[in-house]
């Protein structure tokens, strides 16, 4: 691994602490902060503006949920039903649309739309009610991501979802083959490649997991989550999971120490969703130091300076501080690889 030698150093020099013995231990050097949609608590999600204050709030990916148009482009979104998280007053399908069309749409935040708690609303500090926000297609993300590297060598991983149309497998293994080929378009000259670590490919979708593992489609061996509502139930089933994926996304709301430790001792890597804050996770027990206490891997927030905060108290790294930033942009990059164990489709 490149930065292996560098890693090493650190670690016998002693700059970078182990975590706290009271948590378990993940398989990696130091968890994932991913920006869930981007800095979702405080703009309108799945916007490159959303995606630049998750960076700046330190989060070491950004996250964008993938749908596709009629015209076969990849857009930014999460909802296949345009109406919650765009100015469509409508019931309207992202697949029925045009990328034009789609983009003559202006981006909204579930929070001012229907009220979602954990989401942006207008007048929070960040954005009022007359600010307009375009709709990002996938490449706008790959575009700013790539600029961050070779503007200083900044690395920021993406980590894109595919959602999926239920009962539509052509559709869905278009969008995932459409995926892959933008990954590895020559303008990005094998930035995406997996030679950073910087990219997790995700989706909820069984055939689609499938078919990211497989190496005909996924050239470049890059790491795949399968994502999984029930962390208990994906514990059980850990062995299974193992021979299609490389990790597991799972909620925290059923999440314990076992279904984390069972993944583990599979060689998956846990990278767990949602967090927002404590107050809001309150009435499910789970906070962001219960939840880095059983050791997960990486976590998806929507409120990536809370998870910076709580990922850096938990882990933390010593002076001096040029060294500091230095041991977290490496582990930052690194920590998708770190637990790697490849495997061929079953």
């Amino acid at each position: 691994m490149k930065f292996a030698p560098i890693l090493a150093s650190l670690i016998a020099a002693g700059t970078l602490i182990a975590p706290l013995a009271a948590q378990a231990g993940p398989l990696v050097e130091r968890p994932l902060v991913i920006a869930h949609r981007g800095a979702s608590a405080y703009l309108p999600e799945s916007t490159m503006a959303s995606y630049r204050l998750a960076v700046g709030m330190g989060a070491d990916f950004i996250e964008p949920d993938l749908f596709m148009t009629a015209d076969g482009q990849l857009v930014a979104r999460h909802d296949r039903n345009l109406r919650n998280t765009t100015s469509a007053t409508s019931n309207t399908n992202i697949d029925s649309l045009t990328l034009a069309q789609v983009l003559a749409l202006q981006a909204t935040s579930r929070g001012d739309e229907v009220g979602t708690a954990g989401y942006s609303k207008a007048g929070n500090g960040y954005y009022s009610s007359s600010d307009r926000f375009d709709i990002a297609t996938f490449g706008d993300v790959l575009d700013y991501a790539y600029s961050l590297y070779k503007a200083d060598g900044t690395i920021i991983g993406v980590y894109p979802e595919i959602k999926t149309i239920s009962g539509n497998d052509s559709y869905n293994l278009a969008m995932a083959a459409a995926m892959l080929a933008q990954l590895r378009d020559p303008k990005y000259q094998g930035f995406f490649n997996g030679q950073h670590n910087n990219v997790f490919l995700q989706s909820f979708d069984a055939t689609v997991v499938r078919y990211l593992n497989d190496g005909a489609n996924n050239l470049n061996d890059l790491p795949v989550a399968y994502l999984i509502t029930d962390c208990q139930t994906a514990g059980a089933n850990a062995a299974t999971i193992k021979t299609i994926a490389d990790g597991v996304g799972t909620s925290i709301a059923n999440m314990n120490q076992a279904c984390v430790d069972q993944l583990h001792a599979a060689g998956l890597l846990v990278h767990a969703y949602t967090l927002t804050t404590d107050a809001l996770m309150g009435a499910s027990g789970k906070s962001y130091a219960t939840i880095l206490g059983y050791g997960v891997d990486g976590i998806f927030s929507n409120n990536p300076d809370l998870a910076r905060a709580a990922v850096n108290a938990a882990y933390p790294v010593s002076e001096p501080a040029t060294v500091a930033l230095l041991g977290l942009g490496l582990l930052g990059v690194m920590g998708t690889g770190a637990a790697r164990r490849r495997r061929q489709a079953a």
